[in-house]
């Protein structure tokens, strides 16, 4: 059965950014901010149900930034100035380690507890900042590939503290689509996974903002991990022949087929035609899923709530019209 769901965060509602604001000034309560953001997260998690997803994605909207709650939670990092996040009109505050990280409040246990109320048995997924991706962007003098072991590290170490594990740990790792990331970067990345791999049975890698080099590619497809995630938005054509000249597994590939950073609705048959296109490459018929570009908190809530039943919707109407009839 093909995969539906979306990579990542969600944008905060004008009520939730008031609260977070208002709270900031003195205004309110942290109860009262706190209300605002867990009814946001429990309307967004009853969106990605109601929508047929495989896995609710953790609607993150707390979250400054992706490094943030890890930086505030971990002893020996803190975090720095401002720096934009990749090519988007998003910053964030650069995280500083002066040492390896020392869990003090668990983050991604916390968050599957919250979910699990909302959800219940629901499949729950958390994105996590891969351990590549947050060393490269941090600023340290320590050695970068020892640093991102040590992040794994603290990932397992919350995870086993808090008692709690979601059904799919996502690794963020838009570094790897950088045209500077080498083998030599998922080499680093292999190890992180055995680490993580101690707690985390079910990972997946997801690779966006663009499209990685055919060598890093190679590499990162052989790790044991469930899936990798790779869009099809930014550049389709590169993406397909990358993945026609690899031809990895095709149960582990999984495509971002919805741009996630625009508001336009994608037509259905557009959406289709990538999937096709993408099977042909692949030389197979079961595809592990089909996903968004990449988080949707660069867009306002209200196209990233349309944008979330498009995406079941259409995967509905692909799983029947096109993996089904191949198989």
């Amino acid at each position: 059965m093909m995969k539906i769901f979306v990579l990542g965060a969600y944008p905060r509602s004008a009520k939730t950014r008031k609260a977070i604001r208002d709270l900031d000034e003195g205004k309110i309560s942290i109860e009262e901010a706190r209300l605002a953001i867990l009814e946001d997260t429990a309307y967004i998690c009853g969106v990605q149900v109601g929508a047929g997803l495989s896995y609710v994605q953790d609607p993150a909207i707390e979250n400054h930034d992706i490094f943030r709650p890890f930086v505030e939670s971990w002893r020996g990092v803190y975090a720095d100035g401002l720096l934009r996040f990749f090519d988007n009109n998003f910053f964030y505050r650069i995280p500083v380690f002066v040492e390896e990280p020392d869990v003090q409040k668990c983050v991604i246990s916390q968050r599957v507890r919250i979910l699990k109320r909302i959800v219940h048995y629901y499949p729950i997924k958390i994105s996590v900042p891969g351990p590549v991706t947050f060393s490269f962007m941090s600023k340290t003098e320590l050695d970068r590939s020892e640093l991102a072991i040590s992040i794994s590290r603290a990932y397992v170490l919350d995870s086993e503290l808090g008692d709690s594990i979601p059904d799919i740990l996502q690794l963020d790792e838009p570094f790897l689509t950088d045209p500077d990331a080498s083998p030599y970067h998922v080499s680093i990345l292999e190890e992180c996974v055995k680490e993580l791999k101690r707690r985390f049975s079910r990972i997946i890698i997801s690779l966006y903002y663009g499209v990685p080099r055919e060598d890093v590619f190679k590499r990162v497809i052989e790790l044991p991990v469930e899936a990798l995630t790779i869009s099809l938005v930014e550049y389709p054509d590169r993406a397909l022949s990358l993945l026609k000249t690899v031809r990895p597994e095709s149960s582990k590939i999984c495509i971002g087929v919805i741009d996630a950073r625009d508001i336009k609705v994608e037509e259905y048959e557009s959406v289709k035609k990538l999937v096709e296109k993408t099977i042909e490459c692949v030389e197979g018929r079961d595809l592990y899923g089909i996903s968004t570009s990449c988080g949707f908190e660069l867009i306002p809530l209200k196209y990233a709530i349309e944008k979330t039943q498009i995406l079941g919707r259409y995967g509905l109407r692909i799983s029947e019209e096109v993996v089904k009839v191949r198989g």
